[in-house]
């Protein structure tokens, strides 16, 4: 077995940074030097060393006194929340949403526009406006600006400049994103799907390992193995939406049938009856027979789904997307509907939802930004 090569000058240096940064991060809140040493068995030179680079990168602020036992009154070391930010962005057939988050995941400024979704330069030029627009409204400065991460409801090609296929904003063949180039900032691109499972797995650091499925007008999802996405072979990994439920059954837009995204989308419970997702919820509470009888077949596709997926990955699974904001109060009979699918001596409570929140894919995808960030300084 051979040896593992000692690390550089450089490199200790970088990871004794990284460690004071994430400490200060992980707490977000003041403290001394002196406590900082002690958490972190640092030596106070080393330390120094450290928070003074921190200090020239403006992370961190040591201008602040605390009360003093005696002596001269310690200096405190906070870490700013402010000196990054990234902006997430996610585009629809319809509109887009747009979101500047800090350091901290803090929501700094969001928008929504009306911008139908279309692959050319048209469209990167408003779009590239549109960025320069929120900036300059918000009075964010460009200057502390890590990027622009965007998602889209599709499979992006590895070099994340190639839309492979993307039905429901009109993209049927692998072909270059043509908006891109007029975005004069580091740009990220990837699926909707995958970013909203990244961002919610940095909200759950207790679970290093769990499926996001997200359900929308597209059923897609993310895979994380210790904190790390998994992405597949060819970029395809998480595509649960088309997992095939019912052999035969009903149609999907990916030319295939039977599909779970044909069963358990959005627009399984709206376009169907020609009414808007909030209208079948108010008349399912109302006690509409068709909309139960719909929503009764719905949750039993939904479970069957959920079972599939937790067989082979047999870890966490977190429902995102739109739907998460109407199934939590469908609780108890969707973990009774997978109870009734487990075999004898299974967990049964691998199953949550996230918080509801129309900006959770631009959120998510901003936050990869940040972690990538924070990971090389």
């Amino acid at each position: 077995m051979s040896a593992h090569r000692p690390l550089s000058t450089v490199e200790l240096r970088k990871q004794n940074r990284n460690r004071v940064y994430r400490y200060l991060i992980g707490q977000w809140k003041p403290v001394t030097k002196q406590e900082l040493a002690f958490q972190l068995s640092m030596s106070l030179p080393t330390l120094t060393q450290n928070l003074n680079e921190l200090t020239e990168m403006g992370l961190i602020d040591r201008s602040i006194t605390t009360d003093s036992t005696g002596g001269r009154r310690p200096r405190l070391i906070v870490p700013l929340p402010n000196a990054r930010f990234a902006l997430g962005i996610e585009l629809t057939n319809r509109d887009l949403r747009i979101v500047a988050i800090n350091l901290r995941k803090e929501t700094l400024a969001s928008r929504r526009v009306a911008l139908p979704f279309a692959n050319d330069e048209t469209y990167g030029e408003e779009l590239a406006g549109l960025i320069e627009q929120f900036l300059d409204n918000n009075q964010l400065d460009r200057d502390r600006l890590l990027g622009v991460a965007m998602t889209l409801p599709g499979i992006v090609g590895p070099d994340q400049k190639t839309i492979e296929y993307a039905p429901t904003i009109g993209v049927d063949t692998s072909t270059p994103c043509r908006f891109l180039d007029r975005i004069p900032y580091r740009v990220l691109l990837d699926n909707d799907a995958t970013c909203g499972g990244f961002g919610e797995w940095w909200n759950r650091t207790d679970q290093p390992s769990m499926v996001y499925l997200s359900l929308n007008r597209g059923v897609g999802g993310a895979i994380l193995v210790d904190g790390k996405l998994y992405d597949g072979v060819d970029h395809r990994a998480a595509e649960f939406g088309h997992i095939c439920l019912h052999p035969g059954g009903r149609p999907c837009q990916c030319g295939r049938k039977g599909c779970l995204e044909a069963y358990c989308s959005t627009a399984r419970l709206s376009d169907d009856l020609d009414i808007s997702l909030e209208v079948f919820f108010q008349r399912l509470e109302d006690g509409d027979i068709q909309c139960q009888a719909l929503w009764d077949s719905y949750l039993k596709d939904l479970a069957h789904g959920i079972m599939i997926i937790h067989t082979i990955l047999d870890c966490p699974i977190m429902i995102g997307g739109q739907m998460s904001q109407y199934l939590p109060a469908y609780r108890s009979r969707l973990q009774w509907l997978v109870r009734d699918l487990c075999s004898p001596g299974d967990r049964v409570d691998f199953l949550a939802f996230c918080p509801s929140s129309g900006h959770s894919v631009c959120i998510g995808a901003a936050t990869r930004l940040l972690y990538e960030f924070v990971k090389q300084l």
